[in-house]
């Protein structure tokens, strides 16, 4: 069995975090077994209260996973507390060799901070340089590179300069972007990998920055290069959300 931690928090609309991320890899077909950073109660629309697990418990389910299971991938998702992230740094400190995804969760769909300020910058100095990829959205982009991003142009100079500032791997994705055909893009210091598709009108897309980065350490695990991971994702990840939209819409009709 192909085995894989998840770091994340617990979203009681089941959309995101913790729960979908297990319901990812098990369509994979890899074991996932998740360490709770924190408990939320929320919708698909906001996030309401936030309670964060406390840092002894979170090392200790880190404890447990890593001696009991051979590590293929590592997913991280939110973190929340500068506590939780040193916790979370702890750990991944002794995974050398283990491919390490980072989802830097910031801010919800609906406006809400899902991070302080003193652990994000913590998440920059300390978890960024640890990781093989890292898969922020346009804001979160812009929030980690200091940069007003107005095209693709200016996204490409920004995950550049964090590539080259943390020695890590950039996905860049498109949907934030306009145009009727979208690309998406693995960029490293010298490489940039890309998958065209068409866009979605999506009315549910709740939790897609979670379903992605997972598919993508899902592939990561059982093998897969740069290129097939993010073609194996993305293509997921559209067909996941084709299935779900269509789902609500006949639920609701």
């Amino acid at each position: 069995m192909v085995n894989i931690c998840c770091i994340a928090a617990h979203d009681s609309s089941n959309g995101a975090g913790i729960t979908r991320d297990c319901i990812v890899a098990h369509d994979f077909g890899v074991w996932a077994h998740p360490a709770i950073t924190a408990i939320t109660a929320q919708s698909f629309e906001h996030v309401e209260l936030i309670w964060p697990i406390p840092a002894s418990q979170l090392s200790n389910q880190l404890k447990s996973i890593s001696q009991n299971f051979a590590l293929a991938a590592i997913k991280v998702g939110m973190l929340y507390t500068p506590e939780t992230v040193n916790a979370v740094v702890d750990f991944l400190s002794n995974q050398r060799g283990v491919p390490i995804i980072v989802d830097p969760v910031l801010i919800s769909s609906g406006g809400e901070p899902l991070i302080t300020d003193q652990a994000l910058n913590l998440i920059s100095d300390r978890i960024f340089p640890l990781a093989y990829l890292i898969t922020p959205n346009k804001f979160e982009l812009e929030a980690l590179s200091n940069t007003n991003i107005t095209s693709i142009d200016d996204a490409f100079q920004a995950a550049q300069r964090l590539t080259k500032k943390y020695k890590c791997k950039v996905l860049l994705k498109g949907g934030h972007f306009e145009g009727v055909v979208l690309k998406d893009y693995i960029i490293g210091e010298n490489e940039k990998i890309e998958i065209s598709h068409e866009r979605r009108k999506y009315e549910y897309s709740h939790g897609s920055g979670c379903v992605l980065s997972t598919a993508i350490a899902c592939c990561y695990a059982q093998g897969f290069d740069d290129n097939q991971a993010l073609n194996h994702a993305v293509n997921y990840t559209l067909k996941y959300f084709d299935g779900m939209n269509i789902a609500m819409f006949n639920a609701n009709h």
